[in-house]
């Protein structure tokens, strides 16, 4: 069977990374639009590949993150939904909060897609049957928000502890440990809540569960991606998930009290563009197109 291959990118701007650390927003934060899709778009090209990008939607109003968000559409790549402005407390808010950043959000993304927005992934990866209610009833086909990785979780809960101690209580949640341990098959929910979505979740290992996405390779390095590569290319499909911050450094932010934080920041984009592009190559025998596309095979 061919081998399928996804590959996506989440624009999250550079303060929501400072809500995760406690740090306070200031300043303007648009380098992951300005200056990381464009990598990514580059990179995408270099390499023949159509992928998903997955937009906090009112990022969009600022005409020079939109004029990107058009090339993103005119270069035949995929523009899906990210909410409206990515509270990662989304799955903790009402139902008229749920329904209003997700609706907002398809409005102006399918205004600058020129149709109708097709796919959504929740704020820190937390998806409920409420969300999934919201995306069935507004026409959405696939949810990509799964992350099947319990040792994400357990990271993550670590890191908001932590950050609680030194009284820099982190705005990220940690959500439903028990999604970790999901499918790492993508699915047609054929039953109850969100019947009909395609739920695509992201890669991650057989067995160990390790994720196989933008920050983990990074980490691995080229060398390290070589290593995983005959498990990578036994995958059946592969979603790999990226960020805008993935293709950004620490000279791209100088200044930045992300730098010495955020890990994503302290390599350079030229040694984790070669992990990345390590990864496409050992996928090079699959096929590749927007999540979107893939949705619609199921």
């Amino acid at each position: 069977m061919t081998q399928r291959l996804a590959v996506n990118v989440d624009v999250d701007a550079l303060h929501l990374y400072r809500d995760i650390h406690g740090l306070p927003r200031t300043g303007a934060s648009r380098a992951a639009w300005l200056v990381g899709v464009p990598r990514f778009l580059e990179m995408f090209e270099a390499s023949n590949l159509r992928g998903t990008f997955f937009a906090v939607a009112s990022d969009l109003l600022d005409p020079e993150c939109r004029s990107v968000a058009e090339d993103v559409v005119r270069r035949g790549h995929e523009l899906a939904s990210h909410s409206h402005t990515h509270p990662y407390d989304l799955i903790h808010r009402s139902d008229s909060a749920i329904a209003r950043e997700i609706s907002e959000a398809g409005a102006l993304l399918s205004e600058v897609r020129g149709s109708p927005v097709r796919g959504f992934r929740a704020p820190g990866y937390n998806i409920d049957d409420r969300m999934r209610r919201v995306l069935v009833d507004r026409g959405y086909h696939y949810d990509s928000s799964v992350l099947p990785c319990p040792a994400y979780y357990l990271a993550r809960a670590a890191v908001i502890s932590w950050l609680a101690l030194r009284g820099r209580p982190s705005q990220s949640i940690v959500g439903d440990p028990l999604t970790s341990f999901e499918s790492r098959y993508p699915q047609r929910i054929s039953s109850g809540v969100g019947r009909g979505l395609v739920e695509f979740p992201m890669s991650v290992l057989p067995w160990i569960r390790f994720p196989i996405i933008g920050t983990s390779l990074a980490l691995l390095g080229a060398a390290g991606v070589r290593y995983l590569g005959p498990a990578l290319e036994r995958m059946e499909f592969v979603n790999l998930e990226f960020h805008a911050i993935d293709l950004l450094d620490a000279a791209d932010v100088p200044g930045s009290p992300l730098i010495g934080k955020q890990p994503d920041l302290a390599r350079s984009v030229s040694t984790k563009r070669q992990a990345f592009e390590e990864a496409f190559r050992r996928c090079s025998a699959a096929r590749n197109d927007t999540l979107e596309n893939f949705a619609a095979e199921f």
